[in-house]
């Protein structure tokens, strides 16, 4: 059997110039919509804790109860939810939530210590340093690619009932407790880092690694002493709604928010609205994801905030590719990439090497 094929980004990764096509925009429409705002910022992030704090006290209040099925029903939901932190880290990556520097910064900070697994200064080299630079050219964008989406009864399973990610939580807790950096949910794939991440790092100053390896180390000491002090006064419930919440719960939200960025998308392009796809969300769930489903729109023009996306997209939309509700896009991203792919190991071997796949 042929050995797939690999790349190596410490070897083969190079630069490319782009010259990036944008909507037509004047100046002055532009600076209207990437105004920051530090009362919206705060209701989106004080709102997101706001729900995990709701779902987490209705989880307490089960289990002082003895009301078993009710506090499976509670965590459930609480674990579901917390998962959209990486969404939240995200967006606060680009440092565009708020218009003050120590509210974003701050924030940050505190997301980046309750999601643990997720290291924002990382996350932030790879993100801004190349996938936004270098959008799905491949050979340069090491962090996402076209991808490959397949429905069938297992996934979907997966997506509704795989609900304890044992092996995420050993590797992430391997890694945290030997320093190495966390990318739970965009990389960390096992307990050494891959080679995009060497890449990231080996290529980041002095300064940015010092960041890095600086925030494991608060993280770890932050969680361990949180989780002592909970043990020793009973309390041991709070590390499951704190430190082990990102082990639980499903990621169907995520699916079916997220798998519209860059799937069956075009490669080495440089049309924003060709290389990146957007969905119509209802509003709860454009609330837990950021309001990332404007991907085009954000991807066009990063410096612009999450809650200003959709009006941005309605000014431009003459401009831009007419949208499609969450569930029947994905219905037809799952047609596309059987017609245009083939087979998984047919978008693997052009594709999905570049992921490290």
């Amino acid at each position: 059997m042929t050995k797939p094929a690999t790349w190596n980004p410490l070897t083969d990764w190079k630069p490319v110039p782009i010259d990036w096509v944008k909507v037509n925009i004047k100046p002055e429409d532009l600076r209207r919509f990437t105004q920051r705002s530090n009362i919206k910022g705060l209701c989106q992030s004080l709102g997101y804790l706001l729900l995990l704090t709701t779902t987490g006290s209705l989880a307490y209040f089960a289990f002082a109860r003895g009301h078993w099925v009710y506090l499976l029903l509670a965590l459930y939901c609480h674990g579901t939810f917390y998962s959209r932190f990486g969404d939240a880290l995200h967006e606060l990556s680009h440092n565009t939530v708020f218009n003050s520097r120590f509210l974003n910064v701050g924030m940050t900070a505190l997301y980046g210590w309750l999601f643990w697994p997720w290291n924002p200064h990382l996350y932030r080299l790879s993100h801004q340093g190349y996938h936004h630079r270098y959008t799905l050219h491949q050979g340069s964008d090491g962090e996402d690619v076209p991808n490959y989406v397949q429905l069938n009864v297992r996934l979907i399973r997966d997506l509704f009932f795989r609900v304890i990610q044992f092996r995420e939580l050993a590797i992430n807790l391997a890694r945290l407790f030997t320093l190495r950096p966390t990318s739970k949910g965009w990389r960390g794939r096992g307990f050494e880092l891959d080679t995009w991440e060497q890449f990231v790092l080996k290529n980041a100053g002095d300064r940015n690694r010092r960041q890095v390896y600086r925030f494991g180390l608060v993280c770890l000491v932050g969680h361990v002493v949180f989780v002592g002090l909970c043990l020793s006064l009973g309390l041991w419930l709070l590390p499951v709604l704190i430190t082990f919440a990102p082990f639980y719960g499903a990621g169907f939200l995520g699916f079916v928010a997220g798998v519209h960025q860059h799937t069956a998308c075009e490669p080495n392009c440089p049309d924003f609205r060709v290389s990146c796809g957007d969905a119509i969300l209802d509003p709860f769930s454009s609330f837990l994801y950021w309001h990332m489903e404007f991907h085009i729109e954000h991807h066009m023009f990063a410096a612009i905030p999450c809650y200003n996306l959709k009006a941005f997209s309605r000014f431009a939309a003459d401009q831009l590719p007419p949208k499609e509700y969450a569930i029947p896009r994905l219905l037809r991203l799952n047609r596309v990439c059987a017609e245009k792919y083939g087979s998984w190991q047919n978008w693997r071997d052009h594709f999905g090497l570049y992921k490290g796949f």
